[in-house]
């Protein structure tokens, strides 16, 4: 039998028999997906390290309640390192701050390029296995994909 084959309805595909249309998908997605697997641990990597999981004092008012680790480590490397005019950076999700200190707006954007990162590995992932998939299976189980 070859890698991929089709057999009485169903596919065989890399040593799995009988496996269904939507089993197909899956081992597919699962297959492209690990071929993204360094990019998928950056990706989470630099999300955990940006949100506030380690405690600090209460501030007045405005601070929130712990800070990040991306945070703590970007102060410490950019410590003496000052913009011209001051920067709007996020805080939380609907919440803004202005800061002119490089290190805090680094430390408060991390979690956002983590964001963006898993938005490009699921759209890479998303478009590689729809092509396999299409060009594996039969045309009455191919899943049309229209662009917006």
């Amino acid at each position: 039998m070859d890698t991929t084959e089709e057999l009485n309805g169903t596919y065989f595909y890399h040593g799995h028999e009988n496996v269904l249309a939507q089993e197909l998908f899956w081992l597919i997605f699962l297959e492209e997906f690990s071929k993204h697997e360094g990019l998928a641990i950056e990706t989470a990597a630099t999300i955990l390290s940006g949100w506030p999981l380690i405690p600090k004092k209460k501030g007045l008012g405005k601070s929130s309640w712990g800070t990040s680790v991306a945070s703590k480590m970007s102060r410490r490397i950019f410590k003496d390192m000052h913009f011209i005019e001051p920067v709007e950076t996020p805080v939380g999700i609907w919440k803004t701050r202005w800061t002119i200190r490089v290190g805090t707006a680094v430390g408060r954007y991390v979690p956002y390029v983590g964001y963006v990162q898993a938005m490009i590995v699921f759209s890479i992932v998303a478009k590689e296995t729809r092509n396999k998939y299409n060009l594996i299976a039969r045309p009455d189980d191919r899943i049309p994909w229209t662009y917006f």
